[in-house]
C-alpha cells in the first residue's frame, strides 16, 4: 500500500483509513510496551550494611606457676677453741712513792711608810706636832696596799679628796695647795717635808685644830709615801 501511494499521489478514502488504523495499532503496541516496562518492579539495589563490631573479650592472664624454692643445706661452722697462751706474771718492782712537796707559805710583807726615820736629829722638830706625824703599825692587807710608794704627789688624790684638803687645810686657797705640793714633791725625804710643813703650813692654817686632825693625818701619811 505504501508503494501504491508513492506511485499514485492520490489516496483513496479506504486506503487512508487503513493507513490510519495501521498507525493507531502500531502506536498502541508501542504504548503498551512502555507501560509494561514502567509497571515492572525495579530491582532493589543491595545496601552495604555494616554490622556493629562485637565488644572485645577480656582474657584473664593465666597464673604463672609458683617457683619452687629449694633450700640449700647450710654448712654448720666447726667451732675451734682459741689457743690461749699462758700468762706469765712479771715481777712487780716496788716503786718508792715520792712525797709531795708541801706548798710554800708566802708571807706578803709590804714596806711600811717611814714617817719619822731613826736618823732624825733629836730636838730638830717641834714636839707639839709629833701627834700629826705618828703612824700606827698596819696589820691589815688592805691598809698595807694603801701604803705603797707613789711616784708623784700631783696625782696622789682624787678630785673629791683634793677638794676636801683644799677647803679644810688651805682655807680654800687652791694656789697655796699647788705650791705646797710642788715643794714637797721635789724633796728627797720625810725630814725635809716635815721641816717645811712645820715652818710654812701647820701654824699658818691651824692644823692642830681638833676638827682638822683626821684630814691632816691622812694628808701627811700620803705625803710620806712619796719618800718610800
Amino acid at each position: 500500500m505504501y508503494q501504491g501511494i508513492q506511485e499514485d499521489s492520490q489516496i483513496s478514502q479506504i486506503e487512508r483509513k487503513l493507513m490510519l488504523d495501521y498507525i493507531s495499532n502500531l502506536y498502541d503496541c508501542f504504548w503498551y510496551d512502555e507501560e509494561q516496562k514502567e509497571a515492572a518492579p525495579r530491582p532493589v539495589q543491595a545496601q552495604n550494611i555494616v554490622a556493629p563490631a562485637p565488644p572485645p573479650v577480656k582474657i584473664a592472664p593465666s597464673p604463672l606457676p609458683t617457683p619452687k624454692v629449694v633450700e640449700a643445706p647450710v654448712a654448720q661452722p666447726i667451732y675451734t677453741p682459741p689457743v690461749v697462751a699462758p700468762i706469765v706474771e712479771a715481777p712487780v718492782e716496788a716503786v718508792p712513792i715520792a712525797e709531795k712537796p708541801k706548798p710554800k707559805k708566802f708571807d706578803l710583807q709590804l714596806p711600811t711608810a717611814i714617817v719619822t726615820p731613826a736618823t732624825a736629829p733629836t730636838g730638830s722638830f717641834n714636839a707639839a706636832y709629833d701627834e700629826l706625824f705618828k703612824s700606827k703599825a698596819t696589820k691589815d692587807l688592805s691598809q698595807k696596799l694603801s701604803e705603797r710608794p707613789i711616784p708623784t704627789l700631783k696625782s696622789a688624790w682624787g678630785v673629791g679628796d683634793k677638794f676636801l684638803i683644799v677647803n679644810e687645810l688651805f682655807s680654800k686657797d687652791t694656789s697655796a695647795f699647788d705650791e705646797t705640793i710642788e715643794k714637797l714633791n721635789n724633796m728627797s725625804n720625810m725630814n725635809e717635808a716635815r721641816n717645811y710643813l712645820e715652818t710654812n703650813t701647820i701654824k699658818k692654817y691651824n692644823w692642830m685644830d681638833a676638827n682638822k686632825l683626821t684630814v691632816v693625818k691622812n694628808f701627811i701619811k700620803t705625803v710620806g709615801r712619796r719618800y718610800i
